[in-house]
């Protein structure tokens, strides 16, 4: 798929609707949302381990494929922020449960809500 993507995805950002109409009706790829989200990562999981230069970005723009270190920084930080609120909520969700339904976090929960806390996210 990446073909398809490298002269659409290389030059502007490309909101999810472009991206999926281009693959569906251009590419004729048959793909959903989901799965397109899926390739992303694993394609990204190929810069990760150093098998490509090319990062699959994304912003409130979009996505773009780039090997600019600032670009990919930008997204990464992203991902960083959406991890530390969810990870926040699953922590803050799971304390009110538990006081609740009266069972107690064990220990190594506590330390890591306290620690997931006391993030500046």
């Amino acid at each position: 798929m990446i073909k398809y993507l490298k002269g659409y995805l290389d030059t502007d950002w490309r909101t999810n609707d472009r991206i999926l109409y281009f693959l569906q009706h251009v590419a004729k790829i048959d793909i959903n949302e989901r799965e397109l989200r899926d390739y992303f990562a694993q394609f990204n999981e190929k810069y990760e381990s150093g098998d490509t230069e090319m990062f699959i970005a994304h912003s409130g723009y979009g996505y773009k494929l780039t090997s600019d270190p600032e670009e990919i920084m930008r997204s990464l930080e992203d991902d960083y922020k959406r991890s530390m609120k969810m990870l926040k909520r699953y922590y803050r969700c799971k304390r009110a449960l538990s006081e609740k339904n009266q069972f107690a976090l064990d220990q190594k929960e506590t330390d890591l809500y306290e620690a997931v806390m006391r993030m500046g996210v």
